[in-house]
C-alpha cells in the first residue's frame, strides 16, 4: 500500500496537467477557430457611390417662368442702319436738287460684351463701325462721311414671357475717328477730292429693344437707337493740299436714330 500511495499521487498530477494543457488549447481553439480547410476568405466590397457630376448653369428659358438672363455673359454679334436729323449740302444735281450729306444714320455694324448683374438690370459695352453716304445718288460724284464708336450702356430688363423681354438703357458714347470723304468728277463745278477729319467725340444714347430666347442661350435682339453727338473739324486738304475749312463743314451735328438687330450667345 505504502508504494501504490507515490504512484496514484503521480497520476494525479500528470492528469491535472493535461487537463490544464487540453483547457488552454481548448480556450485558444474558441477565441478564434482556424478556417476550414479549401475555404477562401472574401472581402466585403462596399459598391462605389456615383460621382458627383458638375453642377449646370440654370436655363434661361424655363416654362411658365419669365425670362431670366442674370449672371449670364453675353457676346453679340449686330448690324444696324438709320436716319440723321441733319444734313449738310455738298452740291446740286442738274434737276437743280441740293445733294447732302449726313454725320448721322447709315449702315454699319459692331460686337458687343455685356452681363446680367441681375435678373433687372444689363450693362453693355460695344465696338462698332458706321458710314453715311450722299443723297440723292449722283453719278458723277461721290461721298461718305465714317466713324467708329465705342458705346457704354446700362439697360433695364422687363421679362414678360418665358421667352421675351424688353429692354430699355441710356448710356454714353466715344466716337472716333470721324472723316468726311467727297470726291467730285472733273466737269463738275467744285471738282476735286475734298477731305475733313474731324476730332473724337463724345455723346450720349437712349435704347429700346425686344429680345427673344430662340434656344436654350441662343438670343435674337431686335430695336432701336437714338443718340446726340457732334463733331468739330480739325482739319482739310483738297487734292491732298491743306484747305481753309468752309463754315457749314467745321461743325457737324450726328444725331439720329438706329434701327438694330443682333445675334447673342450667353455664357
Amino acid at each position: 500500500m505504502k508504494k501504490r500511495i507515490p504512484l496514484v499521487g503521480t497520476l494525479v498530477i500528470v492528469l491535472s496537467v493535461f487537463v490544464t494543457i487540453g483547457g488552454g488549447i481548448a480556450l485558444a481553439q474558441t477565441a478564434e477557430p482556424p478556417a476550414p480547410a479549401g475555404k477562401v476568405e472574401e472581402l466585403s466590397v462596399q459598391p462605389s457611390q456615383p460621382e458627383a457630376q458638375p453642377e449646370q448653369a440654370a436655363p434661361v428659358v424655363k416654362p411658365g417662368e419669365p425670362l431670366n438672363t442674370a449672371n449670364k455673359l453675353r457676346l453679340q454679334l449686330e448690324g444696324f442702319f438709320g436716319y440723321g436729323f441733319d444734313s449738310n449740302k455738298v452740291g446740286t444735281t442738274t434737276e437743280g436738287n441740293d445733294v447732302k450729306i449726313s454725320a448721322g444714320g447709315g449702315f454699319g455694324y459692331g460686337a458687343t460684351i455685356g452681363y446680367g448683374l441681375s435678373r433687372s438690370v444689363d450693362i453693355d459695352g460695344t465696338l462698332g463701325f458706321q458710314v453715311s453716304g450722299l443723297y440723292p445718288y449722283v453719278k458723277n460724284a461721290d461721298g461718305y462721311f465714317a466713324r467708329s464708336l465705342l458705346l457704354a450702356t446700362v439697360k433695364y430688363k422687363i421679362p414678360f414671357r418665358e421667352n421675351l423681354q424688353w429692354k430699355v438703357g441710356v448710356g454714353a458714347g466715344y466716337y472716333m475717328g470721324g472723316k468726311m470723304d467727297i470726291e467730285i468728277d472733273p466737269g463738275v463745278p467744285g471738282a476735286g477730292h475734298y477731305i475733313y477729319d474731324y476730332q473724337n467725340a463724345t455723346g450720349i444714347h437712349a435704347t429700346g429693344e425686344l429680345e427673344i430666347a430662340l434656344q436654350r442661350n441662343l438670343m435674337l435682339a431686335v430695336g432701336l437707337k437714338y443718340y446726340m453727338v457732334e463733331y468739330k473739324v480739325e482739319k482739310a486738304t483738297q487734292n491732298g493740299v491743306p484747305v481753309t475749312v468752309p463754315s457749314e463743314f467745321r461743325t457737324l451735328t450726328g444725331d439720329g436714330v438706329d434701327i438694330t438687330v443682333g445675334i447673342a450667345v450667353l455664357f
